[in-house]
């Protein structure tokens, strides 16, 4: 476990979790995701601290992988400005995992907008122009290939179902992604689906000449209020007031230094130079803190005894 106050947190609104949340990463970087998964809130995961706990991998193989997984949306360390119970201030460096892999504006908003909390004095979130700051529901951390279609939002899901729960409603693939940014930020402000669904489709006309100019009408009249903020809670009398996000592996911030997808260029640099120099595989057999666990160790011993047993030679008689 990390000090008091550091350490693994969860990302918010993550799906829950499958057999194959990692099935898209190497083995080796799965294998290392799916560990830091099960770990608890407040465990250390530095690249250090892996190498120690996973035997069949050392520091720089650790430190690649962790790489790969901010590059996939996995991870970000952000360093948290917290005020104690006695007023005093503090800063303390968390490292969010999410097992919801997450593009990099994602991140940005959910440092600068902490469930909700806008942190003063933080750079800007980067949130496209037409789009809320809302995470949704599941991201994808690339971009799809040709002729593959890109993953709908839950908003335009709801959009694109009006239509069977009321025929009067019946939108185009054009209204859908025009509106989709609206419904989004109902269900960012704590309106569930059918409570949503329920609103749009309830106290029509008898005629409906154009169903997107109405539905965008009532989403923007009959829009929710925005809830109270509830900071992220700490231990007792901690409250987060601020956050900058910073490289995975050295105490630079985004206020110092650009960072992407959440390392340094320096960062970066120097694990290129280890990967092209090969010190970023698996541990050699011979270099393991202890054995892998499908090598049968007494099977092994029993081989080596074989191979060093010299033959026993009769003793030479003596000359005469």
């Amino acid at each position: 476990m990390a000090k008091a106050g550091y350490g693994k947190r969860h990302a918010p609104d993550q799906a829950p979790p499958r057999a194959d949340d990692f099935g898209g990463l190497e083995p080796r970087e799965a294998a290392i995701a799916g560990y830091i998964d099960r770990l608890p809130e407040g465990a250390a995961i530095g690249y250090k601290v892996l190498a120690e706990e996973l035997p069949d991998y050392g520091q720089q193989a650790c430190r690649s992988s962790l790489d790969l997984l901010t590059r996939k949306g996995h991870l970000r360390r952000v360093r948290v400005q917290v005020t104690l119970s006695d007023g005093q201030m503090r800063w303390v460096t968390r490292t969010y995992f999410s097992r919801t892999a997450r593009d990099a504006d994602w991140w940005a908003a959910h440092v600068r907008f902490v469930r909700g909390v806008d942190a003063p004095g933080q750079p800007p979130a980067p949130v496209p122009a037409g789009t809320s700051s809302a995470p949704a529901a599941v991201e994808t951390a690339e971009e799809p290939g040709p002729g593959v279609r890109a993953p709908r939002s839950e908003a335009y899901d709801i959009l694109a179902g009006l239509g069977r729960r009321e025929p009067r409603l019946q939108l185009s693939e054009g209204d859908c992604v025009a509106l989709e940014h609206l419904v989004g930020e109902w269900l960012a402000r704590g309106v569930g689906r059918e409570q949503l669904t329920s609103a749009l489709t309830s106290g029509l006309p008898v005629s409906v000449h154009s169903a997107g100019p109405l539905l965008r009408t009532r989403l923007e009249t009959k829009m929710p209020p925005s809830p109270a903020p509830h900071p992220e809670k700490n231990h007792p009398g901690e409250q987060i007031v601020g956050m900058v996000m910073m490289c995975l592996f050295c105490d630079e911030d985004e206020t110092t230094t650009t960072l992407d997808h959440g390392v340094c260029g320096e960062c970066r640099a120097e694990i290129a130079r280890d990967e092209a120099a090969g010190l970023t595989g698996d541990v050699p057999d011979t270099f393991l803190a202890r054995p892998r666990a499908e090598v049968d160790v007494a099977a092994r011993m029993a081989e080596l005894r074989s191979a060093t047993v010299r033959p026993v030679l009769p003793a030479p008689r003596p000359r005469r």
